[in-house]
């Protein structure tokens, strides 16, 4: 797969997506990637899931696109070529954490954490992933959408700083920058590249994190997407992380993530998101090399301290590979 580096040119098509140009400078598009989420023909596609990530990719290219401009071409070109000149060289790999495990028949869990409260600060965020982290999982996904908490990429920061496994930043990544400031609070990956919204242009992001140092998981939901990208050599996948696999029919995203997981290309890796402890544990029996605990396991409506660390700790010892 071809990684972005100083000598190639990222630029938006007409259509939205993004294209590499090796031998061009490294100017990136000074624009957001004018991206729409692309028209998925296959039979769990429905018109709520349609027009909810249609929305939610609107609002987010208007706060990419006030960043690009408050921030001003030369100041977004420094950045970006800085970031590819001195790729990042986190103490704590995730991919490398994931193919270290797989031997040994072990899944990496992975724990959401985002504001438990209107109240709450990043240093309480910061706790919580402490507090995850002593249970048992194995790395952080911090949620930094502006839906989600007002304090952005303040949380990141300040979980980067409070753990030492990997810490991944959980957004809507339109634009190289994005990816840049992951980078820059420590981050050693990014959630929410996904094939659905950036179309042709999916690889090329993920190539452009791996070559500032950053794991991402290109997101996909459904088997042309699979080949497609597994025949161009994208060696990481995510499943059911920020789309989700649509219809609420009992069963039905579990198996939809089986099949998609059925037919990944020998030798890539798999992060697959879980809502429950049963779509965690179907999804590992079914072949995902990591889990993503999702907030909706992990925050239950009166479920105590003790209640998810129990939890943790459950599927940590289901899916350590000891029979």
């Amino acid at each position: 797969m071809h990684h972005v580096g100083v000598s190639a040119k990222l630029f938006c098509k007409g259509d939205g997506s993004i294209v590499c140009c090796p031998g061009h400078s490294s100017q990136v598009c000074h624009r957001v990637v004018r991206v729409t989420a692309q028209q998925n023909t296959s039979s769990d596609d429905t018109p709520f899931r349609a027009n909810t990530l249609s929305a939610t990719v609107k609002r987010k290219q208007k706060q990419v696109a006030e960043l690009l401009n408050a921030m001003g071409e030369e100041a977004l070109e420094d950045r970006l070529q800085s970031a590819t000149a001195s790729p990042s060289q986190p103490p704590h790999r995730f991919a490398q954490l994931i193919q270290d495990s797989i031997p040994y028949g072990k899944a990496v869990l992975v724990a959401e954490v985002c504001r438990p409260s209107p109240s709450a600060t990043s240093s309480d965020v910061a706790k919580l992933a402490a507090d995850y982290v002593a249970w048992g999982v194995d790395a952080i996904a911090v949620a930094t959408d502006l839906e989600e908490t007002p304090g952005g990429l303040q949380d990141l920061f300040a979980v980067c700083r409070a753990v030492k496994v990997p810490v991944l930043q959980w957004d809507w990544f339109l634009h190289p920058i994005q990816v840049v400031e992951a980078k820059e609070a420590g981050a050693a990956g990014a959630i929410g590249v996904v094939a659905n919204v950036l179309g042709n242009g999916s690889p090329i992001m993920t190539s452009f994190a791996a070559a500032i140092g950053l794991d991402a998981p290109l997101e996909v939901v459904n088997k042309t997407e699979v080949t497609r990208l597994g025949d161009i050599g994208v060696p990481f996948f995510g499943i059911n992380l920020s789309v989700g696999l649509s219809l609420a029919l009992p069963g039905f995203q579990t198996d939809m993530a089986k099949g998609l997981l059925n037919n990944m290309p020998q030798g890539v890796i798999t992060l697959v998101g879980a809502k429950s402890p049963s779509d965690a544990v179907q999804a590992r029996a079914a072949g995902a090399d990591a889990i993503l605990l999702k907030k909706q396991m992990l925050t239950v409506k009166g479920q105590s301290r003790q209640d998810v660390r129990q939890l943790i700790e459950q599927l940590k010892y289901s899916m350590s590979g000891d029979d």
